[in-house]
């Protein structure tokens, strides 16, 4: 982001290494985009809390909960001191409202799979073969973004790759079955 695109922030925040951000569950007040330093997205699984990501320079988080007006999905941290960027929703209101309608439309999309991706670790017997849905969605969506390139040489070099993660998504599902009959008697 220049400085053009940060017209609109309501204020940097320096975070020390450790401290939390927004907790999982919390309403979406502000986006964050990390300035300096590291942020780590964690999710309580089961009473553990399990990093889902880490996010460095450049990268926004937190938009989602303010974008669609749900609970956030996960907590942020510091992994390092850090500085942040705080974002209004209503800058972000404004930059999607500015874009065409077909990358409002992927966001629709993505903020969807993201959220549904999240699902998965609220039930932990669906777990695995959660995740492993989700990977094959995620999937399906990368063939069709790569199409809408149009750029012929790239959709033949990236077509069979992504043709050989669904098989083995594939693949996993069936072995996944078998152990949850084994387990079931």
């Amino acid at each position: 982001m220049n400085d053009r695109d940060t017209d609109n922030v309501v204020e940097r925040q320096k975070i020390s290494k450790g401290r939390r951000i927004f907790n999982e569950g919390e309403t979406g007040d502000y986006a964050y985009i990390v300035e300096t330093g590291e942020i780590g997205i964690v999710k309580e699984i089961d009473g553990t809390e399990v990093e889902l990501t880490s996010l460095h320079p450049g990268e926004i988080f937190g938009e989602v909960a303010v974008l669609d007006g749900r609970e956030r999905m996960a907590t942020a941290v510091a992994l390092q001191d850090s500085s942040l960027i705080v974002v209004t929703p209503e800058t972000l209101e404004k930059r999607i409202e500015g874009a065409d309608k077909f990358v409002r439309t992927l966001l629709s999309i993505f903020m969807t799979n993201l959220r549904d991706t999240h699902k998965t670790y609220e039930n932990p017997s669906h777990n695995f073969d959660g995740h492993i849905t989700s990977i094959t969605r995620h999937t399906n969506t990368m063939r069709d973004l790569a199409h809408l390139t149009h750029m012929e040489e790239f959709i033949e070099e990236v077509s069979p790759h992504l043709g050989k993660i669904r098989d083995h998504c594939s693949k996993l599902h069936e072995i996944s079955k078998k152990y949850r009959e084994k387990a079931k008697g």
